[in-house]
């Protein structure tokens, strides 16, 4: 093992340049789900890793600053460009290889980086992949094992399935499931990325770590070498996606995962795919109070907050939370779209839900329900008012009455903003250690009550993980909102927490990593990227400012 990254030439040459689109017609590019709107000179449609190369070359050649942009699914504005050029991975969205591991018991999946996360899902349910007539002999050997076997499974799973998995691994992306089955980066086996000037990296997982010291380098193919270091901050433990991965002896290729297109552009992945569930049970148990729901989560984590605490027959893979101004922002939102409505009748006597998933079999799955209902009980919920999911028909249900307190939200704040221009929500990505849970609902409640502003609190409970969203009314309630998040992110990182669990930092939340890392911090990733972009032309503005 190496603590060397090496860049291959491609030879890369104006002629190779890709198709563009003229900005007239480019307008959709320029925007992600951030609503931040950006400006470009210039936009490009690679199909190719080569023509990815040739892109950055030019650039590298005129000065030219490049944005990334994936499936623009992101809310911290990381594919917004600020001028200069921008490329989009669109067109690079082929499945072009598989590999089976009989020992580790992986399949291997090769892709490009514009392909998206729902493809991937229904390719690898139906175990049918468009091009697989194209695979060599050694994918179809693999393709035949893949269908002769059970069911496989890519675990990540942010909510937008839109998402391109070069964009999941730029923002190491993650979902409900997280609880169980971490992160994109863990599922990440092997890396191609060009360089800005349009040479390209081959990292394979466990083939490079940085040294003991921390220091690695960069060979180039003209004989140059840069040697950096990784920053020496302290990470948080539990879920995290803010800045530069930085850990002792970690592997390499993680310190591309998480970057956000700030160091090398992604042209190739290979992901690996596990053995799926038999089948899920999935139940949400409504609660006549906070602290009963609270309770439940942790007993479900194998905590003990209560004496007699019954136990569930294996970890729960995901624990979200619903809290009582989301129920009754969805109980008003069932009223105002009157009989037509798709979002379930909610039990009366509901304060707060949450929303468990256990992976079990076909024959373990009564005992499963029963064991859960029984944790219900002891919480103090009831299984006669909890919903429970079976089959897939009863799981569609559970998915209606998740999806649609996000798009309630946005609406209510699309309604807003209406009457008031530039208004926007305002939504955390705090999470903490699991010693401070309580601590932080405390202190989201004792923030957020006496400011009278209309919010929910919703989400990744499992990780500790919820997002408050701040619905303003006005400029004045969004001012008070802003000021309110800075205090809640203190607390959070004074409790060992991060102030970016899953949506990265982009360019909307740099002063929160500055907040995190403090000047040091943020000098210590300048100097990586210093060693892989030294003019700071790639994805300028996102993480930090260029100078």
């Amino acid at each position: 093992m190496t603590n060397q990254l090496t860049a291959l030439n491609l030879s890369p040459s104006a002629a190779a340049l890709p198709p563009e689109l003229a900005p007239e017609a480019a307008e959709s590019y320029l925007t992600d789900e951030s609503r931040l709107r950006g400006r470009a000179e210039r936009l490009f449609f690679p199909s190719s890793e080569a023509e990815v190369a040739a892109v950055l070359k030019a650039a590298a050649d005129a000065g030219q600053p490049v944005t990334i942009s994936g499936g623009r699914t992101g809310i911290t504005g990381g594919a917004v460009p600020e001028g200069g050029w921008l490329m989009s991975l669109d067109k690079m969205n082929r499945l072009t290889a598989l590999r089976h591991d009989p020992g580790a018991n992986r399949f291997y999946l090769h892709c490009q980086p514009g392909v998206t996360l729902a493809t991937i899902h229904d390719a690898v349910e139906k175990k049918r992949f468009l091009g697989e007539e194209t695979w060599d002999a050694a994918s179809q050997e693999a393709l035949l094992q893949l269908r002769a076997g059970g069911e496989w499974l890519f675990p990540p799973d942010p909510t937008e399935r839109s998402a391109t998995l070069g964009g999941m691994v730029a923002c190491n992306a993650s979902g409900a499931r997280t609880l169980f089955y971490g992160p994109t980066r863990r599922y990440v086996e092997r890396a191609r990325a060009a360089l800005i000037g349009g040479c390209v990296l081959d990292v394979t997982r466990g083939t490079g770590a940085v040294a003991a010291d921390g220091s690695f380098q960069l060979a180039l193919p003209d004989g140059t070498v840069r040697t950096g270091r990784i920053p020496g901050y302290s990470m948080p433990a539990g879920k995290n996606a803010a800045g530069y991965f930085a850990r002792p002896g970690m592997d390499l290729l993680d310190l591309l995962v998480g970057s956000e297109g700030t160091l090398a552009v992604v042209t190739g992945l290979v992901i690996t795919l596990v053995p799926a569930p038999e089948t899920i049970l999935g139940v949400i148990g409504f609660f006549a109070s906070e602290p009963e729901a609270l309770n439940f989560v942790r007993a479900a984590r194998g905590e003990k907050p209560l004496a007699k605490t019954p136990s569930l027959p294996t970890p729960p893979l995901a624990l979200e939370y619903f809290d009582a101004h989301a129920l009754n922002l969805l109980r008003d939102q069932k009223v105002k779209q009157g009989p037509t409505s798709v979002i379930p009748a909610l039990p009366e006597t509901a304060h707060t839900a949450v929303y468990i998933e256990l992976a079990t079999t076909e024959a373990g799955l009564e005992p499963a329900a029963e064991a859960l209902l029984a944790l219900l009980e002891a919480c103090g919920s009831s299984a006669d008012t909890a919903w429970t999911a079976m089959t897939n028909e009863e799981t569609e249900r559970l998915k209606v009455f998740r999806h649609a307190l996000p798009e309630t939200i946005n609406q209510r704040i699309g309604e807003r903003a209406r009457e008031n221009p530039g208004l926007t929500k305002l939504g955390t990505d705090l999470a903490v250690p699991d010693a401070a849970l309580m601590k932080m609902m405390a202190a989201y409640r004792a923030l957020l009550e006496p400011a009278a502003l209309d919010y929910v609190i919703f989400g990744h409970i499992g990780n500790n993980h919820v997002h408050v969203n701040i619905l303003p009314r006005n400029l004045d309630e969004y001012a008070r909102g802003k000021a309110l998040y800075l205090d809640l992110a203190r607390q959070a990182l004074a409790w060992g927490g991060t102030v970016a669990a899953e949506h990265g930092i982009g360019k909307l939340k740099k002063p929160f990593l500055r907040l995190m890392y403090g000047a040091d911090g943020i000098a210590a990733m300048r100097a990586v990227k210093q060693v892989f972009d030294p003019a700071g032309l790639l994805n300028p503005g996102t993480l930090f400012d260029r100078s």
